[in-house]
This record gives structure tokens, sequence and C-alpha cells, in this order.
């Protein structure tokens, strides 16, 4: 399922745009129900996954494409605690930088938007 996904997120970059768990889940038909708990940590299972996948190659962490629904263009805390790891920063810190976040999004549509870096990397998974 995460290669599925993260052609998804590569396709989201190149058009410039972020989507919603749900809109990420109605379109690739994943059947999650974020009411569950389980459903929840999955999607956060395969996001997590693919983002350390590109943080180990050198690329920005395309799950920052993926938002809550509240129209705020925010990432889940799961998104965050793994760039703690990731990065080496404060968690609740990097949440509350948005010029931060915005950049991850900028640097995904950057990388992937590049064509030689597209045809390099779309299927290193």
């Amino acid at each position: 399922m995460t290669k599925e996904i993260r052609l998804q997120l590569i396709e989201l970059a190149r058009l410039r745009t972020t989507w919603t768990y749900s809109q990420l889940n109605n379109h690739l038909e994943l059947g999650l129900d974020f009411n569950n708990d389980y459903h929840r940590k999955r999607i956060g299972e395969w996001l997590g996954e693919i983002s350390i996948h590109e943080h180990s190659k050198g690329r920005p962490p395309l799950s920052s494409l993926i938002t809550h629904k509240n129209g705020k263009r925010e990432q889940g805390d799961g998104f965050y605690k793994l760039c703690e790891e990731l990065f080496g920063e404060d968690w609740q810190s990097l949440k509350q930088d948005k010029a931060w976040e915005n950049s991850l999004i900028a640097d995904c549509y950057t990388y992937w938007g590049d064509p030689e870096k597209y045809k390099m990397s779309k299927n290193d998974f």
C-alpha cells in the first residue's frame, strides 16, 4: 500500500497541492475509518514509512502534503513526532513553526517538480 500512497504523494507535489487524510483515503480507496484508532495509526505508519525513506535519500518528507481537514493545512501530531526523530528538533516546537512546515511543503514541490529528479527518484521505493 505504501508504494501506491507514495506515488500519489509525488503527484500531489508535482501538482503543487496538499490533500487531507480523507482525500487520500477516498481517492486511493484505502477503506479507513478515521474514527477508528487503529485506522488512524495505520495511515500514520504508512506515511511515516514513506517519509523515513524519503529522508534517507536526502529528500523532503512527502507526508507533509497530507493534512487535517480543519482548514489550517496542519499535519497530525504523528508527523511532527516523526520529524523530531528525523531532524532532532522538539516536535511541539516544530508544530508551532508554520514557516518550517510550509518550507517542507515547498521543498516537496521543488524537488518533485524537477523533471530530472522526478525521473531519477520516482521508482526507487
